[in-house]
């Protein structure tokens, strides 16, 4: 807690500030206001977390003079997310990742914007996107268990979260243009991310970041890779093909081939983080629990030996169950910003314009009233109705976001998940050197787990 002298600084520059929302619970500001919280080794989703616990489901806190809320409550989270989502937007994020994706990307669209409308044209939302999907499941199981043959041949200890983002990338790569990329292309887009990244984390106005040397170049060659692979396909059509590229082909036809081609290199920024960062941290958890794992292997196994369709990986119901758990217990992206466009009543004051609102989710995933040893990585809570009761989106879990502007690929980063811990599973023992609980770093707005050493044996 700040000082005597600090608390009161705080007050005698901004005490009138203050008084406008006394009604809300959170910690005492200094002349910095609660910033300290956030500083060092804390991590804002363990500290927005930790506010849930001792103030409940709304709590103010102070970013130097700028107030900001903190919210864990479902009923005010789905208000700013789903029902009253036209008076708040995503902040600055818009210009913080402009210069690495593109003006086509939806998730930096503005609800008050063009959002809707680049919705209504997003090729995962289309009528022919889940028969596009059920075709993905054969060519990512092929993918996966190349990359993981080759770990499992080279014997090595390898640094887990950096392969398994290599592995989805190429998962993703046949998913969306039937063949992996050259390794060029990979780079290119870690360098992009890296940008973004720094704009990100950076405190100082955009102006003052330099984006990575090589930025500019990286950023025309990974672009121009996607839109000269569709030209091709353009000219020499691959008649069922199903690729993501080639469905736009056939079915979006007279969309030009910028739209089309931007679409497709956009899906890699907007799930190859996150999706990596869910199967390092569940077979992290899979390793600490050994009983968890076997039943796991043996329903896997059941799977890979057999075709690898889109209805036989339904009825792999343990799958799905890790799946869910791991995204319970330690999903990828923990906080989501919003600011509230204009001046608003919401929780019983009025919130200035641009006031900073960070939406937690690791509370509510676990929630002591909610869900029962919620500290715990138990996939049979998602078995006999427990999927149904807290679905993806619902109050207590959205590791996806929530709402309508919920993550437009969610029914695909859920296939792909699964596939690739059905794919791993069967294949290879991941054998983590240590599950003690891993540090949690901060990448292109996704918990990055840190320093998790495995070694890919054959079953």
């Amino acid at each position: 807690m700040p000082n005597l002298l600090s608390r009161g600084l705080f007050n005698l520059f901004f005490g009138s500030k203050r008084r406008a929302l006394a009604s809300l619970p959170g910690p005492v500001p200094g002349i910095l206001g609660n910033a300290g919280d956030f500083l060092g080794d804390a991590k804002p989703w363990d500290v927005c977390a930790r506010y849930g616990r001792e103030y409940g489901g709304v709590t103010l806190v102070w970013l130097g003079p700028k107030p900001a809320l903190v919210l864990n409550d479902p009923t005010l989270i789905e208000q700013v997310l789903d029902s009253r989502r036209m008076e708040f937007e995503k902040g600055s994020l818009h210009e913080q990742l402009k210069p690495t994706t593109t003006e086509h990307s939806i998730f930096i669209a503005k609800l008050n914007g063009d959002w809707a409308t680049k919705r209504r044209q997003d090729p995962f939302v289309q009528s022919w996107s889940p028969r596009w999907l059920a075709e993905q499941v054969a060519p990512m199981k092929a993918v996966i268990s190349e990359s993981i043959n080759a770990l499992i041949a080279s014997g090595e200890t390898v640094d887990l979260t950096p392969v398994i983002r290599r592995l989805t990338f190429d998962a993703f790569a046949v998913a969306g243009t039937g063949e992996k990329t050259p390794d060029s292309v990979y780079e290119d887009f870690m360098l992009l991310a890296k940008g973004a990244d720094a704009r990100l984390k950076s405190n100082l106005p955009l102006s003052f970041v330099s984006l990575p040397k090589g930025f500019e170049a990286a950023r025309e060659r990974f672009y121009r890779f996607f839109e000269e692979r569709l030209s091709a396909l353009r000219k020499s059509p691959k008649p069922g093909a199903t690729d993501l590229m080639s469905w736009m082909l056939r079915e979006m036809p007279d969309f030009d081939d910028a739209w089309l081609a931007r679409h497709v290199a956009l899906m890699f920024y907007g799930g190859v983080f996150s999706s990596s960062t869910s199967l390092a941290g569940a077979f992290h958890q899979l390793r600490k629990h050994p009983d968890a794992e076997a039943r796991l292997v043996t329903e896997a196994t059941t799977f890979a030996g057999g075709p690898p369709t889109l209805e036989r990986l339904n009825d792999a119901r343990w799958v799905e169950a890790a799946t869910l758990e791991a995204l319970r217990l330690l999903p990828a992206v923990r906080v989501f910003i919003r600011t509230p466009v204009k001046d608003v009543q919401f929780a019983g004051v009025t919130l200035p314009a641009g006031t900073t609102l960070m939406i937690s989710n690791q509370h509510l995933h676990r929630d002591p009233t909610h869900w029962s040893n919620p500290n715990s990585f138990e996939p049979k809570r998602w078995l006999d109705g427990g999927a149904a009761r807290d679905p993806i989106g619902s109050g207590h879990f959205f590791p996806f976001g929530r709402g309508p502007r919920m993550c437009v690929a969610t029914d695909f980063a859920m296939v792909f998940l699964r596939t690739a811990v059905a794919t791993i599973a069967a294949r290879a023992r991941v054998q983590i050197e240590s599950t003690e609980p891993f540090k949690e770093d901060f990448f292109f707005g996704v918990v990055l787990p840190s320093g998790v050493r495995a070694r890919f044996v054959a079953r």
